[in-house]
């Protein structure tokens, strides 16, 4: 493709054309800066063959081609990335940077050069499951599922049973594009996993306090009031880097009256997960209070038949970001899950957010919520050189391309600027790829590809293999199988399927429907009706003012 291809309208990048006007940008993100623009830096002809070319034997590397920089899309720009693995320079033009420097050039004419992905929550040490069934069941709360109470299926999701089930899981991570996670356990090498000082790979942050029962409620303790829970989290813990907890994962009285307890733990550097059973007033305290939510919709679409509503928390300058849970319940790794959050945005958001809002989720505003902002999540100068490259043949939208990208699109994965994987004549080809980084015996759907695995986790692809013989699969080209669905539904509620009377498939006649284009179903929480906060008519799902008066629909 060529570059000049990538040359967007305004309109792409800010959603326009989606007639519902945008929520801006946390005003602490460089993002609000400037409104995303396009930026042309220099036509790059098209290669014979191939995404990526490199040339130079240099031990910094300039890699050219379509950059996702913070506030706009350079076509045709440079990210330079010094022999140490630090962001010197990113713009049209960084020659002045790179005076005395030996260079690897990496030219990309097709592109898509993004911060590596940042998966804000997954259980990565319960990957190697394949996904569960469940049939058509759905639940309200998580205990139900996890013990099965209330007549509820218990799903089982054992623990992996070794280090190498978790290194599989990070690698398959890793095959996405994603360098980083917040992921409850880890393995040396591979992912930064951010909850794991000593797993960091040298990023050197505090630790980061993840919480799995922060009211201590592992027995199924599940109340509609009062808070007396087996031992709800000291907040002592939010004086750490982050405190990133599971709060109100459910539907339920019992599931929003977890919010209700935890207020205390509330501040700008808190991160709730799932908190799918918060009302409007419950998110206007969140935005107060400056935490942030980490939205899981594959997971609990599949397990709940609902998510939270992310239009009305991005109104109300809630900061969301993404995360694949787990295999189990979600998605296998980041691009899936942003392919199900793109899908339910079109068919159930009314398209409400741009593909750049959902890339951002997985970068920049992942940072942002776990305080790392100076440090990962976005290319500028400073940071660390975490940078993944997408093939981005055949889109006209650099941020859609990483929403429609396969295993085979991911070109490049580079963690502090050594390579960790890509495509296998491109990384042979570069400085710093040294020892230890061998071909997959098996082309990743059609393309042979490199991981660095040996050097930097001490790992042979043969045994790694060996050991995950019966765990879920590396990768899979198209959907994977027995993947957990992302369209909402209840079992005599509603099916998700959008009809002529019902355009967002919520079950409720669009006459009838407070928000007939938002997906917006009546919730156990909402004691039957559609939330409707201030009672203008106007549901919560896509109300501007949901407590006031009413400014309209988002």
């Amino acid at each position: 493709m060529h570059a000049g291809s990538f040359v967007l309208t305004l309109c792409l990048l800010t959603g326009c054309a989606t007639g519902h006007p945008q929520a801006p940008p946390l005003p602490s993100s460089p993002e609000a800066a400037a409104v995303s623009a396009v930026e042309t830096c220099r036509d790059l002809a098209p290669l014979a063959s191939g995404v990526c070319t490199a040339s130079g034997s240099g031990p910094a590397l300039l890699l050219r081609g379509t950059v996702l920089a913070p506030d706009r899309v350079l076509v045709g720009g440079e990210a330079l990335i010094s022999p140490e693995g630090i962001l010197l320079a990113v713009g049209c033009d960084t020659a002045e940077a790179a005076q005395g420097l030996d260079l690897t050039v990496v030219q990309c004419p097709r592109g898509v050069i993004s911060p590596g992905l940042i998966n804000s929550h997954d259980h990565i040490a319960y990957d190697q499951n394949l996904p569960g069934n469940w049939g058509d069941e759905r639940f309200d709360h998580r205990h139900q599922w996890r013990l099965g109470l209330d007549g509820h299926t218990k799903i089982l999701a054992p623990r992996g049973s070794n280090d190498l089930q978790t290194a599989w899981t990070e690698l398959r991570q890793v095959m996405s594009g994603t360098t980083s996670v917040l992921g409850a356990g880890g393995y040396r090498g591979l992912l930064r996993n951010l909850d794991v000082p000593e797993l960091q790979e040298g990023l050197g942050s505090p630790k980061i306090q993840y919480r799995t029962f922060p009211l201590g409620d592992t027995n199924g303790t599940m109340l509609t009031s009062g808070c007396d829970y087996p031992g709800t989290d000291d907040p002592e813990l939010l004086k750490g880097q982050a405190y990133v907890a599971h709060v109100a994962e459910g539907v339920s009285a019992a599931a929003r009256n977890e919010f209700l307890c935890v207020n205390g733990l509330l501040a700008p550097n808190s991160e709730l997960i799932h908190a799918l059973g918060i009302q409007a007033s419950d998110m206007e305290i969140l935005a107060t209070k400056g935490s942030s939510v980490v939205w899981s919709p594959r997971s609990n679409i599949a397990l709940y038949g609902n998510t939270l509503a992310p239009r009305l928390l991005k109104a109300l300058g809630v900061n969301l970001t993404l995360s694949s849970d787990w295999t189990p319940s979600g998605s296998i790794h980041l691009l899936r899950e942003l392919q199900c959050a793109a899908d339910f945005n079109q068919t159930y958001l009314d398209g409400f957010f741009t593909p750049r809002d959902l890339w951002a989720m997985t970068t920049g505003a992942a940072a942002d919520a776990l305080g790392l902002s100076k440090r990962i999540g976005r290319l500028a100068p400073s940071l660390v050189a975490d940078v993944a490259v997408y093939d981005g043949a055949g889109s006209d939208d650099p941020y859609r391309a990483l929403l429609d990208a396969g295993p085979e699109d991911v070109i490049l994965v580079l963690r502090g600027g050594r390579p960790l994987y890509g495509n296998a004549d491109l990384v042979s080809a570069l400085p710093q790829t040294g020892t230890g980084c061998e071909i997959l015996p098996e082309p990743v759907c059609g393309t042979l590809k490199t991981v660095c695995l040996q050097r930097d986790a001490g790992l042979s692809f043969a045994d790694l293999a060996k050991a995950n013989a019966d765990s879920y699969g590396l990768f899979f080209c198209g959907t994977p199988p027995g993947e957990p669905t992302c369209v909402p539904s209840r079992p005599g509620e509603y099916t998700g399927q959008p009809a002529a009377d019902d355009a967002d498939g919520d079950g409720i006649e669009d006459g009838a429907d407070d928000c007939p284009r938002v997906f917006n179903p009546v919730r156990p929480v909402d004691a039957g009706t559609q939330a409707d906060a201030d009672g203008d008519g106007i549901g919560d799902a896509c109300d501007g003012d949901p407590l006031g008066a009413g400014s309209g629909k988002i």
